[in-house]
């Protein structure tokens, strides 16, 4: 099997897009490290998975990074890394007039900062598998245009994308792999929050066929690209990202908050 025995990360294991490549990589044999802010849904999801002994869970704060380092290092100790999937994220949609330090410290914590000292936590010396090592960032398709209320989240993910593409250079002569998923509307609890906060039930359901003519994502979608770009069909790829749009463009519903 081609996780077998290998080793990764996942941040934002207990839901959506996380939860389902924690699923499909525990089915195929990997052994994981969840990592979550809630003890009681990582046990919960671990209890879930195929193998549950081989999987292990660590509480991470994004206000305290130096928290990522303490779990993977212990982690890292009884298993060489094969990766890790950086999935954890806060959508947030604010106007200019409603942003805050406190509120911009924490989208940029979890979106983007999570994922370097995810980074440099993994790959230091001995704690990953050189030449078999593949890091996969969940993005958005909102780093690539411009909508009112995602200034700050949009511009969190197109600094992620810039963040995967300058370290796969760095560490391409490493065998390490570096890659970004960027999905259109995923089908998760962040999307219920969206749609019940930021836009409406009747804009939802007039407007989505409109935006996303082959259907809202669901998780597994996304899963099956993050899962090819681990594994070894995807050898040559790197510093690259796979936008999923549903044939759809951007977001163009209308909101509440504009």
């Amino acid at each position: 099997m081609e996780f077998e025995n290998k080793t990764y990360i996942i941040t934002g294991a207990t839901s959506g897009i996380g939860k389902c490549v924690a699923k499909e990589l525990a089915k195929s044999g990997a052994r994981l490290l969840l990592l979550g802010r809630n003890l009681n849904s990582l046990n919960k999801l671990r209890d879930e998975l195929n193998s549950p002994n081989n999987h292990d869970i660590a509480i991470f704060d994004s206000n305290k990074l130096d928290s990522i380092e303490l779990a993977v290092a212990k982690f890292a100790d009884k298993f060489k890394l094969n990766g890790f999937i950086h999935s954890a994220g806060v959508l947030s949609p604010m106007l200019l007039r409603d942003l805050n330090l406190d509120k911009m410290s924490e989208l940029i914590n979890i979106n983007l900062l999570t994922f370097f000292a995810l980074a440099k936590a993994t790959l230091k010396h001995n704690r990953y598998v050189k030449n078999d090592t593949s890091i996969v960032a969940i993005s958005s398709m909102a780093a690539f245009g411009a909508e009112p209320g995602l200034s700050l989240y949009g511009a969190s993910k197109a600094a992620l994308n810039s963040a995967v593409s300058s370290l796969a250079k760095e560490y391409a002569k490493k065998g390490v792999r570096i890659n970004a998923v960027a999905p259109l509307y995923v089908n998760t609890p962040m999307y219920d929050d969206f749609v019940n906060n930021f836009i409406s039930q009747e804009a939802h359901k007039s407007k989505l066929n409109e935006i996303m003519p082959l259907g809202l994502i669901e998780p597994s979608d996304v899963a099956k690209s993050v899962l090819f770009l681990l594994s070894s069909q995807s050898s040559k790829i790197t510093a690259e990202c796979i936008k999923i749009s549903s044939g759809g463009g951007m977001m163009k519903f209308k909101w509440k908050i504009a």
